[in-house]
């Protein structure tokens, strides 16, 4: 009889969306079933040994079977087996060595009294192996596998893994423990846990498919080549490597139990790798951790489909710093070294944590899906709450929703993190902007690419952030929904490769913002960009700085002036004469800009283009009660503006002419306090 597992419910909507179920796995009552069903007598013990390799001995003493191996042995069993109440102890040369069993019967291995060894244990059965709700498994390191190995392979220390025509499952309920630094290994074209598996700064690999290669025990990332199509790995358990390495692999990993890399010694961070060929969900109730007393460790969640379900939770929080956490993928999507999600879905309750706790960093949290990325759960990246800045957080994909997402990467007593949103286009828009409703509990929506290329970012949620936002876009951003950023000193960057579009109004308070267009660092810049302020809009720092990068294109409605506390000069310029009706006025180095409604004769004007050939910053500082710093008015006045001194009064003008570089005498241009 050869263990295996029933079919997982999979369910696909009538929408283009893919909607899969949350996966409720059904194996265990039918493993129970078939163990408990057979007699005590029929698996009492290991039967029928054949020594292939090395020196062995056997010895029974009342219900312990005791085998004595030296380094590298090989032992065919007829059959083997672990009763209720029964100990099988291997005793090994030193915790280095390996004993290698092989199971070439009919029957699968159930485990379910004791097994012990102060070494290496491999246990290889094809037809299936099973650790009861009552096995003791206390060894130095374990692999039980359906897979075969070579006994060449294992004599090399070559951990090769192969099936023939079919091979059972790996399926875990009762409690398997090492000693620090040991190893667990469960492989089979299906594994599961439901038990506990504990490896103190050890290393714990459930590996799901017909062929796999355990390449690199002190890199998980490169551990486990999987040739299966449908395979899956599940844990609905606990496992326990406190400042150890966990690497779920399989076509489809499942995640519903605790995974536990937490660290209580400074220094020694744990790592997690949840990895499939198809699709990685951490489920409602799951706890996947990667703490640290020292910095926090690393947590990797990726598949072509990725998804955090309910109130799933990812926490690489550390002491002194915050650790990593990459759900589809790394920064940008740029790390050949870590798959890239196609779809990604972060549920509304879920949470995933990079926080420094006393001191230090934040950490940094991608989320990426190359096609979509629908992310509406609660992200912290904060810094010390004694000393520390915030972290980095990034939520991108080729269309991204981040509808009700929370984002907090701030700092008590440090500077605020950066929050990074990289879609193809962004929208600003208002909360009754949704495109996409949020789902419900209990399954996962994922977006095809098939949907829209706007993506809708809510400017509630910028708005309300507590991290510097970066909005970067391969294409076109479009304000149209209002920001006004409350927390202090919290600023904007938007980059777009094409153009950028202010409707409404864009405030900070006293945090920096930055406009570029034309941005290589957004994509392919177009070059045939700029930056648009339409009648109505308005870009206000209140006492921060605001840089402007490529061509400005602005009515005279428009407000692009930063306010400082008391009064801020601005810089007014005229629009072009009739004699040059086509001649946009050139802005001169680091101004901040004001356009008026100034008339030209005879001339059909209502917008005034302001060019940037040197892409200069445009800045203007806060100054105090009373007065404030000015801005210079051409590139060769370095004199100090003796009206920067005067209280505000938009009455207060002065002509001022200034030279383009080529040194034609431009029209004057206009001096005026913006408040």
């Amino acid at each position: 009889m050869k263990i295996t597992p029933t079919n997982m419910t999979r369910k696909l909507a009538t929408t283009p969306a893919l909607r899969i179920k949350s996966m409720q796995p059904k194996i265990l009552p039918l493993l129970l079933a078939a163990c408990l069903g057979a007699t005590s007598a029929a698996y009492a013990a290991p039967i029928n040994p054949t020594v292939v390799n090395g020196q062995v001995t056997f010895s029974q003493d009342g219900n312990v079977f005791s085998i004595t191996n030296s380094p590298n042995a090989i032992i065919n069993w007829g059959s083997f087996s672990i009763s209720q109440g029964e100990v099988v102890r291997f005793l090994q040369q030193s915790s280095n060595s390996s004993v290698l069993n092989r199971i070439t019967g009919q029957d699968p291995s159930r485990i379910m009294g004791a097994l012990q060894s102060n070494g290496r244990v491999y246990l290889i059965n094809p037809n299936g192996i099973v650790f009861g709700a009552g096995a003791q498994v206390n060894v130095n390191g374990l692999i039980a596998s359906t897979l075969d190995i070579a006994n060449a392979d294992f004599l090399a220390g070559k951990n090769k893994f192969f099936s023939g025509v079919t091979a059972g499952s790996v399926v875990n309920e009762g409690e398997i423990t090492t000693p620090s630094g040991g190893k667990v290994f469960l492989i089979a074209p299906d594994v599961t846990n439901s038990g506990i598996i504990t490896s103190p700064q050890g290393e714990v690999v459930l590996a799901a498919g017909h062929s796999v290669q355990l390449a690199d025990s002190s890199n998980p990332a490169m551990h486990v080549v999987l040739s299966a199509p449908t395979n899956s790995a599940i844990n609905i358990g606990q496992v326990i490597a406190q400042g150890g390495k966990i690497g779920i692999y399989g076509a489809v990993v499942n995640q519903r139990g605790t995974l536990n890399a937490n660290s209580a010694v400074v220094g020694e961070n744990g790592k997690i790798i949840l990895k499939s060929t198809r699709t990685t969900l951490l489920e409602a109730g799951s706890v996947t951790t990667a703490t640290g007393a020292g910095s926090g460790g690393e947590v990797q969640v990726l598949g072509e489909q990725v998804g955090l379900m309910g109130n799933a939770l990812v926490d690489v929080s550390g002491q002194s710093g915050g650790g990593t956490a990459l759900i589809g993928g790394d920064y940008q999507g740029k790390n050949s070294a870590v798959m890239n999600a196609e779809q990604t879905f972060v549920d509304k309750d879920a949470v995933i944590k990079a926080d420094a706790i006393a001191s230090g960093d934040g950490g940094k949290v991608i989320v990426w899906g190359n096609k979509t990325a629908q992310v509406y759960g609660s992200i912290f990246a904060l810094g010390g709450a004694l000393s520390g800045n915030g972290g980095f957080v990034e939520t991108s994909g080729h269309y991204l929703d981040v509808a009700g997402i929370r984002v907090n990467a701030g700092a008590a007593n440090g500077k605020n993190g950066q929050w990074l949103l990289d879609p193809l286009n962004i929208v600003v828009a208002s909360d009754g902007m949704n495109v996409i409703p949020l789902p419900g509990s209990g399954f996962v929506a994922f977006a095809d690419d098939s949907g829209p290329t706007e993506s809708n970012i809510l400017s509630s949620a910028i708005s309300s952030a507590t991290a510097n936002i970066t909005l970067q876009a391969t294409n076109d951003i479009t304000f149209y929904s209002s920001v006004n950023i409350a927390a202090a000193g919290v600023g904007l960057t938007a980059q777009a490769g094409n153009n950028i579009v202010v409707n409404t109004s864009i405030a900070t308070n006293g945090g920096a913002i930055v406009l570029s267009a034309n941005d290589n660092s957004a994509g392919t810049a177009s070059r045939s960009g700029r930056i648009i302020i339409n009648s109505g809009g308005s870009v206000n720092a209140n006492g921060g700085s605001v840089t402007k990068r490529d061509s400005i294109s602005a009515p005279p409605s428009a407000d692009i002036c930063t306010i400082a506390p008391n009064s801020a000069l601005c810089q007014v310029l005229s629009p072009p004469t009739a004699s040059e009706p086509n001649k946009p006025v050139q802005q001169a180095s680091n101004e901040v800009i004001k356009t008026v409604t100034t008339a030209a004769p005879k001339t059909d004007f209502d917008q005034v283009a302001f060019l940037d050939t040197k892409k200069t910053t445009t800045t203007s500082s806060g100054g105090t009660s009373g007065g404030s710093s000015a801005t210079s008015t051409t590139p060769d006045d370095t004199k100090s503006d003796k009206t920067a001194d005067k209280p505000a009064d938009k009455s207060d003008t002065k002509e001022v002419a200034s030279n383009d570089k080529s040194g034609t005498k431009n029209e004057p241009t206009k001096k005026m306090y913006c408040n």
